[in-house]
């Protein structure tokens, strides 16, 4: 299965002390154009995708991603809080800042798509996501949330690319009704270095089945064969890929995301389903009902 989801932050999450008006334009220009390319490339190939926006973008350029996320059977909406914290913390103070984000980042997400999202993506990705945080998972299953992404990267010692965790319920922490969906392989911004965050990067286990990647891709098809070696990895043993991307990060890489577009057709020579976020979540829930019966 092909789980496609897009984190929309903007260059923002990459420095949030550079926030001014003029970056913001700048930002937000190059938000709406990748946006635009992408939802016309899943529009084309009738393709869905789970948007995880961050507040801040939605508060400035909501009436715009609405028009762009219009097709409620496509796009779902999900929360990716309003600031792009970090929500690992034991503090009183970080809790209720995350519990307050997330109220204003749903009350964002329902004035602009007329619904509350049921999805929440946290910034950055975790080893293990959330297992042995029951306070976080409290917060986002009191306000609403019933799947997140927070599974997204791997051990300390080799985060990426994220290991191919396959999606689990919280049972373990007290929250059997939410679904961890984890992503899998390497995220975007890291694997095209789009924002300078692997500029240190040597070769090393760059996959999953530990082999090596011995330079970062410079060119369209250099990206592409990274993430088909993944895809191939998870057609072969048969497990849920959904690679963390951004729109500013791919759009950089590749502007008519050509590298997309073949992971696509790749879902579709070989038979796999392609779903968004929330339409796995409901696959789980009903094939949880069948198995319970």
């Amino acid at each position: 299965m092909f789980i496609l989801t897009f984190d929309v932050e903007s260059a923002y999450a990459l420095n949030p002390n550079l926030e001014s008006d003029t970056n913001w334009d700048t930002w937000l220009e190059e938000t709406l154009a990748s946006v635009t390319q992408i939802t016309q490339l899943l529009k084309n190939h009738e393709v869905p995708a789970t948007f995880f926006i961050v507040g801040k973008v939605i508060e400035r350029a909501g009436q715009d991603l609405s028009n762009l996320l219009d097709d409620s059977f496509l796009f779902d909406i999900g929360s990716h809080t309003y600031s792009h914290m970090e929500i690992l913390s034991v503090y009183t103070k970080t809790q209720n800042k995350f519990k307050n984000e997330l109220i204003k980042t749903s009350k964002l997400i329902l004035k602009h798509f007329d619904k509350e999202p049921l999805g929440f993506c946290a910034p950055g990705g975790f080893f293990k996501g959330l297992r042995g945080y029951p306070e976080q998972l409290r917060i986002l299953s009191e306000h609403g949330h019933r799947f997140v992404r927070t599974d997204g990267i791997g051990p300390p010692d080799q985060p990426m690319p994220a290991l191919f965790t396959q999606p689990y319920w919280h049972t373990q922490d007290g929250f059997p009704d939410l679904l961890e969906i984890p992503a899998t392989g390497w995220h975007c911004n890291l694997l095209l270095n789009t924002g300078g965050q692997s500029d240190g990067w040597q070769p090393s286990p760059g996959f999953v089945d530990g082999t090596i990647l011995a330079k970062l891709p410079k060119t369209l098809e250099e990206g592409f064969q990274v993430r088909r070696k993944e895809f191939q990895y998870a057609i072969d043993n048969n497990l849920v890929y959904g690679p963390a991307m951004h729109p500013w990060s791919v759009y950089r890489f590749d502007p008519e995301l050509k590298h997309i577009e073949r992971l696509i057709e790749m879902a579709k020579d070989n038979n796999v389903p392609i779903m968004n976020c929330r339409q796995l979540y409901n696959k789980h829930i009903t094939n949880d009902q069948k198995n319970n019966k």
